[in-house]
């Protein structure tokens, strides 16, 4: 669009409109029918595509098409085009969820679900299956957060594509309390929040007798249970030997009379208890409770 310059009737100056000067005899410039009709076909052009009826009886339709949802739409999520932003999609692109709801039964979730964020509860255990990994965009992501009081479980029905430590799986459990946000990277859900935090090595356990518990600050508790032999010795081995040394043990004896345990040798691989009673006396079969502590 531009002013009839190609028009030389159209008598403009400076290339630009100007009225007729009466006093000096100038005439004014003429709008050509092209140009008036193209204006006109420009302006009907936003006002249609704003979805509006062009009506001569109105004089805001120009303004009422450029505020309209048609000309204006909201972008979808990851859209890196030169394409105007709404206000919607800017709050969204900004850290705001496109949406939240809750879910208390078994539910796969699909693309239309990326962006979401999710309350898991309910009181029975089932299973919230991942949308389909293909058709989704680097980056799409999903948040869960559970606050069921049985454990939940996060599946990847394309089988192991859940990463929470850099480990693939099939799927993960969140207990309550826990969050987790899942994020499409290099064709992965890799899994951001505390829901991934027991899968790290730094936090690795075992939930069991024996078993381990490893802590941020690098110390490791181990316990378990081990029996005397004729001698009154008990040999144990920890369930994972300490990487860097060994510092401290409790042991109790589990019976219905007292008796004295003795931590007589040590490795970073385990130990040596002797057990007594109050007697002095030593027997085979005799149990005790133990909890090592090392790093």
């Amino acid at each position: 669009m531009d002013y009839p310059k190609s028009v030389p009737s159209a008598g403009l100056v400076d290339g630009k409109f100007v009225d007729e000067d009466l006093m000096s005899g100038k005439p004014g410039s003429l709008i050509p029918a092209s140009w008036g009709n193209g204006v006109t076909q420009e302006i009907l052009g936003v006002v249609q595509a704003g979805g509006l009826t062009p009506s001569e009886a109105s004089n805001t339709q120009l303004l009422g098409a450029l505020r309209s949802a048609q000309l204006f739409k909201t972008a979808a999520p990851f859209d890196v085009s030169r394409a105007a932003a709404t206000c919607e999609f800017v709050q969204r692109a900004l850290g705001s969820y496109a949406g939240s709801r809750n879910i208390a039964a078994a539910t796969q979730l699909t693309a239309a679900d990326v962006g979401c964020s999710f309350g898991l509860g309910g009181s029975a255990s089932y299973t919230v299956n991942l949308p389909d990994l293909g058709p989704l965009p680097s980056g799409a992501t999903i948040a869960l957060h559970c606050r069921s009081s049985v454990p939940i479980t996060v599946a990847s029905p394309g089988g192991a594509q859940i990463s929470p430590q850099g480990v693939l799986m099939n799927a993960i459990v969140m207990n309550g309390g826990e969050s987790a946000t899942f994020v499409k990277e290099s064709g992965i859900w890799a899994v951001h929040g505390t829901a991934s935090l027991k899968y790290a090595a730094l936090f690795s356990g075992m939930v069991s007798n024996p078993g381990f518990q490893k802590h941020l600050s690098g110390n490791i508790e181990q316990w378990g249970t081990g029996y005397s032999n004729a001698e009154g010795n008990i040999y144990v081995t920890f369930p994972m030997a300490f990487p860097r040394g060994f510092f401290s043990l409790v042991a109790t004896h589990t019976g219905g009379d007292a008796a004295m345990v003795a931590l007589i040798a040590y490795t970073q691989l385990g130990c040596t208890l002797r057990i007594r009673n109050s007697a002095g006396q030593v027997s085979a079969g005799w149990a005790v409770n133990y909890i090592a502590k090392g790093y």
